[in-house]
């Protein structure tokens, strides 16, 4: 099959994170399948643009897997700058689309959200010229604009946009949805059939994101970065990968890090990997309150944290309550944890919960410095035997999540509607 993607933020390996459709092409590819992927050329969260001149687009190779990359104007942070390249994208990927056509005619779109307007014009173009169409949800917009902003639903753009949300919806062959309770999003919003609306909840699939576990395996051992802690036997070592801002609560994990001092414990050290805005602040608080037993590290390149999370006694990410979280989750960094083969702690209360149904962590209290701390020591604290079975558990755990076998899953999804 010749199958298209679009997706406003797929980026190659070497450009940063979200690389979830790179992954898949890659080994679609080895199954015979032909893959483009149609993407912006300003790299998101980066200062890169692959297009400085007048080009409306350009093609490039990453690993074997072909990208288009389509003119976008460049932005920093989440302003009127990035909203105008919600318009901006679709408008030129609509251009760019209409001339490859004409030299290559798809036998699939696959369109990934959130963004929805080039989804939409991937839906439009796709229908208009009888193409099968998959619709991707990464994550729910508009309902995570009202969630996480101060738009209310009764705003009139929030409105129309839920009604291009439903007729995208109404429209796919087939809806992917990154998380386990996307069916019971579009029942919430009665737009199923037994509700009166028009979309049929048997169209829905689920496909998580993942970790290529032959590169994270051949990274282990190849990437070892020096960290005195990490090597250090003495200590049991709690780490963190990933961004320092307020969204991923880092400042939880500090905390908790105090109340187990104040508890006279002194054998468990906490690493944090990454940077972000609240990085510096949280650094001082460790210093003012003497916080020996937490480290902070600089981001490191992505082929250096599996060789990090492999001698981790246990992983950890935290957060707030959410109400998204009753779809479930699909972080990234929960299936790097998982290939790590340690246990780890969350504190997100969510429903389809990976961690409770691979019994391969613990999820404590959310909302609770106290919960955290008190979960870390138990972990370090448990019979060997149950701390054993977590780790072999979580290596079991990410081989449901290998992107070789949601590959598979991808592609008989495709042949459903081929």
């Amino acid at each position: 099959m010749n199958i298209w993607v679009v997706n406003h933020y797929a980026i190659p390996p070497a450009l940063g994170g979200l690389n979830r459709h790179y992954y898949f092409s890659k080994n679609l590819k080895k199954e015979g399948h032909v893959v483009r992927i149609f993407s912006s050329s300003k790299i998101h969260n980066t200062d890169v643009n692959l297009i400085k001149n007048s080009n409306p687009y350009k093609k490039e190779t990453f690993d074997d897997v072909e990208y288009t990359f389509i003119k976008t104007s460049d932005y920093r942070g989440n302003g009127l700058k990035r909203i105008f390249t919600f318009l901006q994208f679709p408008w030129n990927v609509l251009k760019t689309i209409k001339k490859f056509y004409k030299m290559e005619k798809p036998d699939i779109i696959y369109a990934s959200s959130p963004e929805l307007f080039a989804t939409w014009i991937a839906v439009r173009f796709a229908k208009k010229n009888a193409i099968p169409l998959i619709v991707e949800i990464r994550d729910l917009w508009p309902e995570s604009v009202v969630e996480y902003t101060r738009l209310t639903r009764k705003n009139p753009i929030i409105k129309l946009l839920y009604v291009l949300e439903r007729k995208i919806y109404e429209q796919a062959d087939r809806i992917i949805f990154t998380f386990e309770g996307g069916k019971d999003y579009i029942i919430k919003k009665k737009w199923d059939f037994n509700n009166g609306g028009k979309i049929d909840i048997k169209k829905v699939r689920y496909v998580n994101n993942g970790v290529d576990l032959k590169l994270f395996n051949y990274d282990k051992e190849r990437y070892v970065i020096d960290d005195d802690i990490l090597d250090s036997e003495e200590h049991f070592k709690v780490v963190y990968t990933g961004s320092v801002r307020h969204v991923n609560c880092v400042w939880m994990i500090v905390e908790a890090a105090k109340k187990i001092k104040e508890k006279g414990i002194s054998d468990i050290d906490f690493v944090i990997y990454g940077n972000g805005t609240e990085k510096d602040e949280l650094v001082e608080l460790c210093s003012e309150c003497g916080l020996n037993n937490v480290y902070f590290r600089d981001r490191v390149d992505k082929k250096y944290v599996p060789g990090i999370l492999n001698r981790a006694d246990m992983n950890i990410f935290v957060g707030e309550d959410d109400s998204m979280n009753q779809y479930g989750l699909s972080l990234n960094k929960m299936f790097d944890y998982m290939a790590s083969g340690k246990p780890t702690l969350s504190n997100i209360s969510a429903n389809y919960d990976n961690l409770k149904k691979f019994e391969c962590g613990i999820v404590v209290k959310s909302n609770s410095v106290d919960a955290i701390a008190d979960g870390i020591i138990e972990l370090k604290d448990m019979p060997e035997e149950k701390y054993n079975k977590m780790c072999e558990n979580a290596l079991e755990a990410a081989k449901t999540f290998d992107y070789e076998t949601l590959s598979k899953k991808l592609e008989k999804i495709f042949l459903e509607i081929k």
